[in-house]
């Protein structure tokens, strides 16, 4: 029988010589999973660096076609590389999970699917966001149709599992303006980037800067009370243009321009990435483009109605006497000085502090602590709006803590 190697959370060790005894028992082809997790520039990533220990971590999604992606990664590397396989990840599988790669003294972590792009404390990261098929055709179609019925200027934005396929976009679109003699105003934002270096202080975009050879200026706060710094966090002024940085994307906005002069199209499902793009930039007019139907929804009043709920929670926040500061990471570089920040704004404020370290949270763990009144939940962006309707207590962001708390 085949060894393995058990870590925590969930760690297969592949060795070289049975690698070819875990086939699934229907395997995807492999010149399509070749392509689909970009193993060629993997490989090329982990021979440039020589990592001789990598963690692959996969979402529960693609986990069965974890052993394929195994070999055929190993078939590139020619030997020399010792891969584990992570899954069942300790909080949020969309960060790169650090705890589980250092029970197996992992150099690197190659994180596949869906990323926050959350920036990693201690282990660089290699992220393979998938190719999700997209209808060149129709969403070009669809694009243009929004432009005309619109006197916007449009942004269009995607999920990271759709990026590759906005250069197609682009040329389509602009074939169709020529044929149609049409003259739209569409902007594309563009991957930020798909390697990380580890870093306890700097932000995503500063990671990426790193390996793209430019530099940025958007750390975290350094005070509690820099609201300025909190709101425009995702924003960096660079000359004339206005430089935004969100869930892995970037684009450039003219400073004479805002935010609220556009109109947002999302390729994409309707998701967490959807729902931070959306709430952060709830004024203005969003689109949201779906692969599976073919069509394009203006309806978001499902999340205004949880932009809402969030003010609510604020309100309520504000009578609380005893918080619990959730820990919804161990990875995401800055979480201790957040941590640090909250302790400091609450006892400001003249309030009394828990900090809980529980994995993820559910109605059931939080039930232990009913003399928290409020709970604070230091996560990454896009799992930090914790629906907390079940809970005993209301659950808020770090940011939502700066608005109720401070004075």
């Amino acid at each position: 029988s085949l060894p393995i190697r058990l870590s925590s959370p969930a760690a297969l060790h592949f060795p070289p010589s049975e690698r070819n005894s875990l086939s699934p028992v229907n395997p995807p082809a492999m010149d399509d999973i070749s392509s689909r997790y970009e193993i060629p520039r993997t490989a090329e990533f982990l021979r440039g660096r020589a990592y001789t220990r990598v963690a692959l971590q996969f979402p529960d999604e693609l986990l069965k076609d974890a052993p394929a992606v195994a070999r055929a990664l190993r078939a590139e590397l020619g030997g020399g590389a010792k891969l584990f396989v992570m899954a069942d990840t300790a909080y949020n599988s969309c960060c790169v999970d650090e705890v589980g790669a250092s029970n197996i003294d992992a150099q690197c972590v190659v994180h596949y699917g869906h990323s926050c792009m959350s920036p990693t404390s201690n282990l660089p990261a290699f992220f393979v966001f998938g190719k999700a098929p997209l209808d060149i055709s129709l969403c070009c179609r669809s694009l243009l149709d929004c432009s005309r019925e619109s006197s916007k200027p449009v942004l269009v934005l995607c999920g990271l599992e759709y990026a590759h396929a906005l250069d197609d976009l682009k040329r389509a679109t602009m074939e169709l303006c020529k044929s149609d003699c049409q003259n739209s105003e569409i902007h594309y934002a563009e991957v930020l980037c798909s390697e990380m270096s580890p870093s306890s202080s700097s932000t995503a975009e500063e990671q990426c800067s790193q390996s793209n050879g430019s530099t940025h200026n958007d750390g975290l706060p350094a005070d509690n009370d820099d609201l300025a710094t909190l709101v425009n966090n995702c924003c960096n002024v660079e000359g004339s243009t206005r430089k935004y940085n969100l869930g892995g994307l970037t684009w450039r906005v003219s400073t004479d321009e805002k935010m609220d002069d556009y109109l947002l199209y999302w390729i994409g499902q309707d998701n967490s990435a959807f729902a931070n793009i959306a709430l952060t930039f709830n004024k203005c007019d969003i689109v949201r483009y779906d692969t599976a139907a073919n069509q394009f929804s203006r309806d978001v009043s499902h999340l205004m109605k949880i932009l809402r709920r969030r003010y609510y929670l604020v309100e309520k926040a504000k009578d609380a006497n005893i918080v619990g500061i959730l820990v919804g990471t161990l990875g995401v570089a800055g979480y201790l000085d957040i941590i640090e920040q909250m302790k400091n704004l609450i006892k400001t404020a003249g309030k009394k502090s828990y900090t809980l370290v529980m994995g993820r949270p559910n109605s059931a763990k939080l039930a232990n602590f009913p003399e928290c009144e409020v709970f604070v939940y230091v996560s990454c962006a896009q799992t930090a709006l914790l629906d907390s309707k079940e809970f005993l207590a209301p659950v808020i962001t770090p940011f939502e803590a700066v608005l109720a708390f401070s004075r």
